[in-house]
C-alpha cells in the first residue's frame, strides 16, 4: 500500500509541477499515475546507471550533479510518455529539471506528512537456549 501511495504522491507533485512550470504539458490524472510509474522505474535503474557513470562530476559538485541527471530523466520520460501516447508531455531539458525538483519535493513533503517516517524492519534476535543440568 505504502508502494502505491508513493506513486499517488508523485503523480500529485506531476500535477502541481505542470501547473507551475511553463514547458510542461500534462493529461488525465491516471494518466499522470502511469507517468509517475514509468518515472520510478527509469529513476530506479537508468537514473542509478547514470549516476554510478557520473561518480566523479557528482562527488566534486556536492550532489548537485545529481540534480541535472534528475532532469535528464525527467525529460526522458517526458519523450517516452509522448511516444506511448499519453498526455504528459516535457518541452525541454531546463522544464525537466525544475519538473524534477518541484516533482520531488512535493512528492517528498506528502509522503513525509501523511505517511510519517518509515520505520527500519529489525530483525529478531535469535532466542538464546540455556541448557540446565
Amino acid at each position: 500500500m505504502r508502494t502505491f501511495l508513493r506513486f499517488f504522491f508523485s503523480a500529485i507533485g506531476l500535477l502541481v509541477a505542470s501547473v507551475l512550470v511553463a514547458g510542461l504539458h500534462r493529461g488525465t490524472f491516471v494518466e499522470l499515475l502511469v507517468v509517475a510509474v514509468l518515472l520510478g522505474a527509469l529513476n530506479a535503474t537508468l537514473g542509478v546507471v547514470l549516476k554510478f557513470i557520473a561518480f566523479i562530476p557528482v562527488a566534486c559538485s556536492l550532489g548537485c550533479f545529481s540534480l541535472v541527471i534528475n532532469g535528464l530523466v525527467f525529460w526522458l520520460v517526458g519523450n517516452l510518455s509522448t511516444t506511448l501516447g499519453l498526455g504528459f508531455r516535457v518541452d525541454g531539458f531546463w522544464s525537466g529539471f525544475f519538473g524534477a525538483l518541484i516533482t520531488s519535493v512535493v512528492a517528498a513533503l506528502l509522503e513525509r506528512i501523511l505517511l510519517g517516517k518509515e520505520q527500519p524492519q529489525r530483525p529478531e534476535r535469535p532466542r538464546q537456549i540455556k541448557i540446565v543440568n
